[in-house]
């Protein structure tokens, strides 16, 4: 297997940093912020932006995993944990790349029975190989690849790398 190192961990803290500040200029007028990560690593990116988001403004920030079952996401059970925040709130859908959008999509569905007041996407890597209509609003890297190309988020040691396999 060939890996080809596309971000660092400083770098990949740069992306963050700045989608953090992007999440915080587009809810300025909002109280809390309630962020969505797929669990496992779009919760864990979720966690970062989150610590960078309550690090520099006053804005309550909130977890709510979303345990998606990523090989078949249309044809399973999705649960949000602490789905009651979403109500009335801005939520902000968390995972580390976006591929097909089938699992933001899933995803989506779920978040929007909890008739949140808006939802916009965020994700550390965004590909261009869409199958549906999704978007990601807040992105670190937006690269082409081929189909065959598979894009990893990876945390060993307490740093982060993303990879091109």
């Amino acid at each position: 297997m060939n890996k080809t190192r596309l971000l660092n961990h400083d770098e990949i803290n740069l992306k963050l940093d700045r989608m953090a500040w992007q999440i915080l200029e587009n809810h300025v007028n909002c109280d809390c912020i309630i962020l969505v990560g797929l669990v496992d690593r779009g919760a864990t990116i979720a966690e970062k932006l989150k610590n960078i988001i309550e690090k520099n403004a006053t804005i309550q920030v909130i977890l709510a995993p979303i345990h998606v079952d990523k090989s078949s996401p249309l044809n399973s059970e999705i649960t949000i944990d602490n789905s009651e925040v979403l109500k009335d709130n801005p939520v902000v859908l968390v995972d580390d790349v976006l591929n097909s959008g089938v699992t933001l999509a899933a995803a989506l569905k779920e978040v929007l029975t909890h008739i949140p007041k808006s939802v916009m996407t965020a994700v550390l890597a965004n590909r261009a190989h869409h199958k549906f209509p999704i978007q990601a609003n807040f992105v670190g890297l937006s690269l082409s690849t081929t189909l065959k190309d598979h894009i990893l988020y990876e945390e060993k040691d307490g740093q982060m790398s993303v990879y091109l396999i």
